[in-house]
């Protein structure tokens, strides 16, 4: 990929605490040329090609778009849609650089108790990327999902999200208090500096231990560092390189439901690498447990008990830094909690609404 560190992003939190094979770069060994070129609005995650979209050189990728369209006032559009009934709810997909489509099943399980809206991100799927790279930061992504809130004739939502999607929620619920009812963080994080490097190791470690038997374990990590070995990749190459890891993922990978959803992820994702590349150079490495600790909404931390990219000692770190948040912990679970186990993740959701949210 265009450096070793853009996949902290999304393999885990930046730091040593990020890097599930121990493996290390040091900043010489970042593809600089092609960095300054995304900060530089030079080039894009595909390849130009002759149908004029501008983003086919990843022909054989999905394209799986969002129900809506929808223009803002200063000429942006953004994608989106909406499933269930209730309380309003704006689900951030991780990444950065994940298209919404991969958490249809995620809304579709919260759509049981909230209006659940599912929202392209700056750059994915068809909605527009930024025309300044700075609005790729926290708070840049921050004010565009408040503006797309505000276009979608919302008021007071909850801001739900999950991996790095919960930081996204988190700044949400910190800088713009008034339109945040309440916050759900599941298996995020609080940047790669919340964390001390040692302890992320060690969960990491004991959520890898359980796997090194498995017939598949020395492919994915193997696909791990060949991931991170990449240097200008196209996003086609992200994701192939990349499609052995899924399993990694999950707590009891070999379960029905777990290899269903790996092979819905590998087959539907998509990668956004220009912010990925944005995102890890410039913000990745940061500590935001101080814009945590504004947040002043009801808020439920759920952990997956087997994560080894946003575990418990990512989210812990989350949960004391929120005033009065919530913070429970589902056993035998790893990254996606609501995937493996979700009667005990809505069991958590259905306790909070009845006890604190609201």
């Amino acid at each position: 990929m265009t450096t070793l560190h853009v996949l902290r992003v999304f393999v885990g939190p930046g730091g040593s605490g990020g890097n599930p094979l121990g493996v290390f770069l040091d900043a010489a060994a970042i593809d600089e040329e092609r960095r300054q070129a995304v900060w530089n609005g030079q080039t894009s995650s595909c390849q130009d090609a002759a149908d004029g979209t501008g983003r086919i050189g990843c022909m054989s990728l999905p394209v799986i778009e969002l129900e809506h369209l929808t223009e803002l006032p200063d000429g942006r559009v953004f994608e989106w849609e909406a499933v269930g009934e209730g309380e309003p709810l704006l689900w951030l997909e991780g990444g950065p650089g994940f298209p919404a489509h991969l958490s249809r099943p995620d809304v579709n399980l919260l759509g049981r108790r909230f209006r659940c809206y599912l929202v392209n991100a700056p750059g994915c799927g068809r909605t527009s990327a930024p025309a300044d790279p700075n609005e790729y930061s926290l708070l840049g992504h921050a004010r565009f999902f408040d503006d797309a809130r505000r276009a979608l004739g919302l008021d007071q939502v909850v801001a739900a999200g999950h991996s790095w999607g919960a930081l996204v929620a988190i700044a949400i619920a910190a800088s713009v208090p008034q339109s945040i009812g309440g916050l759900l963080v599941v298996d995020g994080y609080a940047g790669g500096g919340s964390v001390d490097a040692a302890d992320a190791d060690a969960e990491r470690e004991r959520a890898f231990g359980r796997l090194l038997d498995r017939p598949w374990f020395g492919d994915a990590t193997d696909a791990l560092a060949r991931t991170f070995a990449l240097t200008s990749p196209t996003e086609q190459e992200m994701v192939d390189t990349f499609a052995p890891c899924w399993p990694l993922y999950f707590g009891e990978p070999e379960s029905a439901a777990s290899r269903r959803h790996i092979e819905r992820l590998r087959r539907e994702v998509r990668w956004n690498v220009d912010v990925s590349v944005i995102w890890d150079a410039r913000w990745e490495a940061g500590d935001y447990r101080d814009l945590a600790a504004r947040v002043r909404c009801p808020t439920l931390v759920i952990a997956g008990e087997h994560d080894f990219i946003c575990g418990p000692v990512w989210n812990r770190a989350v949960a004391e830094a929120v005033p009065g948040a919530r913070y429970v912990e589902i056993a035998g679970v790893g990254h996606i909690p609501q995937y493996e186990d979700p009667d005990a993740f809505l069991a958590a959701v259905d306790d909070w609404m009845a006890t604190a949210w609201k």
